[in-house]
C-alpha cells in the first residue's frame, strides 16, 4: 500500500520572506535495486499521459567513478580530473528528462515561465549506505512556487498533470511515498534575462547564431548541453497553435564537476530532481527581445535541505556563473 500524504495548498502570495510548510520533492522509495521497473515506466507508462522522456542518462555514477576515481587516463598519463579524495556514495544516480508538449502547450501561452521545469527530471538514486532506490520529482506545488505561477488554470493544469505522473509512478514503483518539505524559500527563486534580437534578416538564422553563441559560451566553460527541446517546432510540425511565439526552447544545462560534487562528494543526490537545470527561451510574436530564465540553482540549498557550508558556496557559485555568462551574451538580467 502505497502511503499518501496530505498536498499542501499552492502558495499564491509570495513575500520578499516566503515563510511556509511545503512538500518540495516527492520519492517512491522501495527496498532494493528498482531499475527495471524504472526502465519500464520510462518505455511504456509515460505515453500512457503524453509524457515523452528524451536524454535520458542513466548510471551517471560510473560516470563519476570513471572520471575522478582513476590516476591514469587510458594512455598512462596523469589524469587530470583524478580527486586524490574520491569516494563513491551511490550505487545508482540516473537523470530522465520528461515532458508533455501536447499538455504544455495551453500552460506556455499563459505562463511561459513553467518552461523552467519543461522539461522536468525523473530520477532515479540509490545510496550505498542504504538498501533502498528512490525514484521521484519535484511537486507541482514546489515547481509552481518557484516560477511564481498563479493563474488559476494554469495552476489546475500543471497539478493535474503532475499528479498522473504520481500515478504512474505509484503504479510501476510502488513502495513508500516520501516527501522532503521546506518551510522557507529564498525572496529570488528565478534568474531572467532579455537580450535583444535583431528582426531585420531571417529569424531562424538569427536565432540559430544565438544558439551557436550560446551553446559554444557554456560549453567552453565547462557546461554540458545535455539536452534540447524545442516548443515551438513541436507544434508547427503537429499542426498545433502557438502564435503566441516565434520561437520557444528550452535548454538542458549540465554541469559535470558540480554535479559530482553536490551529489556524489556531498551525498545530496535528491537535489537531482532540479538537474539538469531547464533555461528557457522564448521570443514573443514581433517582439525584438529575446526573454531567458531558468530556477536559481540556490533553491536547491534549502528544498534539499543542504546545510554543509562548502555545498552551499559551491551551489551559490553556479549561480554566479550562469549571470556571468549570461551577461557575457549581452543579456540584462529584469
Amino acid at each position: 500500500m502505497v502511503s499518501r500524504i496530505v498536498r499542501t495548498a499552492v502558495i499564491l502570495s509570495l513575500s520578499a520572506t516566503m515563510a511556509f510548510a511545503m512538500n518540495t520533492l516527492r520519492f517512491n522509495v522501495v527496498e532494493g535495486d528498482a531499475n527495471e521497473a524504472f526502465k519500464s515506466i520510462i518505455e511504456l507508462d509515460l505515453a500512457d499521459i503524453e509524457f515523452t522522456p528524451k536524454d535520458i542518462h542513466p548510471g551517471v555514477d560510473k560516470f563519476y567513478r570513471q572520471f575522478y576515481e582513476p590516476k591514469l587516463t587510458d594512455k598512462g598519463e596523469p589524469n587530470q580530473k583524478y580527486d586524490p579524495n574520491f569516494v563513491m556514495n551511490l550505487d545508482n544516480l540516473g537523470f530522465i528528462t520528461i515532458a508533455s508538449e501536447p499538455r504544455m502547450r495551453e500552460i506556455l501561452l499563459k505562463a511561459p515561465q513553467l518552461g523552467g521545469f519543461a522539461p522536468l527530471n525523473y530520477l532515479i538514486y540509490k545510496k550505498k549506505s542504504e538498501n533502498k532506490t528512490y525514484v521521484g520529482f519535484p511537486t507541482a506545488e514546489a515547481m509552481l512556487a518557484i516560477t511564481k505561477t498563479t493563474d488559476p488554470k494554469v495552476v489546475k493544469d500543471f497539478t493535474a498533470m503532475i499528479d498522473d505522473l504520481a500515478k504512474v509512478t505509484d503504479s510501476g514503483i510502488g513502495g513508500e511515498v516520501v516527501y522532503r518539505t521546506t518551510d522557507k524559500l529564498q525572496a529570488d527563486t528565478m534568474m531572467e534575462f532579455e537580450i535583444p534580437f535583431d528582426r531585420a534578416g531571417d529569424i531562424m538564422d538569427a536565432k540559430f547564431n544565438f544558439m551557436e553563441k550560446f551553446e559554444k559560451l557554456f560549453e567552453e566553460n565547462n557546461y554540458i548541453i545535455a539536452g534540447k527541446r524545442d516548443f515551438a517546432e513541436y507544434y508547427a510540425d503537429n499542426g498545433m497553435e502557438f502564435d503566441k511565439f516565434d520561437h520557444y526552447w528550452v535548454y538542458s544545462l549540465c554541469h559535470f564537476k558540480f554535479s559530482y560534487t553536490i551529489f556524489n562528494v556531498g551525498k545530496n543526490p535528491e537535489a537531482g530532481a532540479f538537474a539538469p537545470c531547464s533555461m528557457y527561451m522564448y521570443l514573443e510574436k514581433g517582439s525584438n527581445v529575446l526573454k531567458v530564465g531558468m530556477p536559481n540553482v540556490t533553491n536547491w540549498i534549502s528544498i534539499a535541505n543542504i546545510k554543509d557550508p562548502k555545498m552551499i558556496e559551491e551551489i551559490q557559485n553556479m549561480d554566479k556563473k550562469i549571470v556571468s555568462l549570461m551577461k557575457e551574451l549581452g543579456a540584462v538580467e529584469k
